[in-house]
Order: structure tokens, then C-alpha cells, then sequence
């Protein structure tokens, strides 16, 4: 998988992180519209579950609103490569849209904790390097 695409988004402390999708060179948009042409969507599960192993982190890709209202939603299950290109109405597009922001709150603040704890770790081994006269002045 040499082939990726990447999104940027801005966090509210004003940092902005890269998130890289990677592409199967293999598997082309028209394949993934093939094989969702051949399989019916089962549109009782909700959006954010893969319908092919049961987990609950489907994820769109792409959207776009037509002109009636109707949503077209591209969703890919990290899990087992499920893909989905399928109409929705705005009904089922609101919780959808809920469950995405609160992931993205989620890994907003699972982020904000890693990043304090690695720089307590670092903070902690430099006072340790100073303590041991560890740290030189050609350090700086």
C-alpha cells in the first residue's frame, strides 16, 4: 500500500494534525462502486456500525449534499476495508454527525493527555539529567 492520502485538521488549541488515509493501489473507486452496486446497504444499522464485522468505527470519507436534501455519504470500516457509497436522508446524517464529533472530541482529549504525559516524561528526565550532571553546556 504505497498510495495514501492525507487531511489536515485544525485542533482548537490552534494545532493542526495530518491524518494519512492509505489506498489500496489494488482497489480502484469503480471496484468499491462494482461491489456496492452488488450488495444491498442494510440502512437499519446505524451509519457509524460496518454492517461485515460489527464495528462501530465507520467512517466517511466523502460527502456531499444534493439538491433534495438527500446526503451522499463514501463510509470505510478501518477494520475490514468495508466500503459503502450510499444515499442517505438528512434524519440519518444528524446522529451520524454526532457520533463523529464525539469521536473527534474523544481523540481530541485522548490526544491532550498523551502529549501532557510525554512532556511530564521529559520534563522528569531533564531535571534527572540535571540532578546527575548529566547535561554539558555543548548540550546547548
Amino acid at each position: 500500500m504505497n498510495e495514501y492520502r492525507t487531511q489536515k485538521i485544525a485542533l482548537p488549541s490552534g494545532q493542526v494534525i495530518e491524518i494519512m488515509y492509505l489506498i489500496d493501489p489494488d482497489r480502484s473507486i469503480e471496484t468499491a462502486l462494482e461491489e456496492h452496486a452488488t450488495t444491498s446497504t442494510d440502512h437499519a444499522l446505524p451509519l457509524h456500525c460496518c454492517p461485515s464485522c460489527a464495528s462501530e468505527m465507520v467512517y466517511p470519507m466523502n460527502w456531499h449534499e444534493q439538491e433534495d436534501g438527500l446526503w451522499t455519504v463514501e463510509r470505510r470500516c478501518p477494520n475490514c476495508e468495508w466500503y459503502d457509497l450510499g444515499t442517505f436522508l438528512h434524519e440519518e446524517i444528524e446522529p451520524y454527525d454526532d457520533i463523529i464529533e464525539a469521536g473527534t472530541e474523544e481523540l481530541i482529549m485522548e490526544l491532550r493527555t498523551w502529549s501532557h504525559s510525554n512532556m511530564n516524561d521529559d520534563i522528569e528526565r531533564l531535571i534527572a539529567a540535571i540532578h546527575e550532571d548529566q547535561i554539558q553546556p555543548i548540550d546547548f
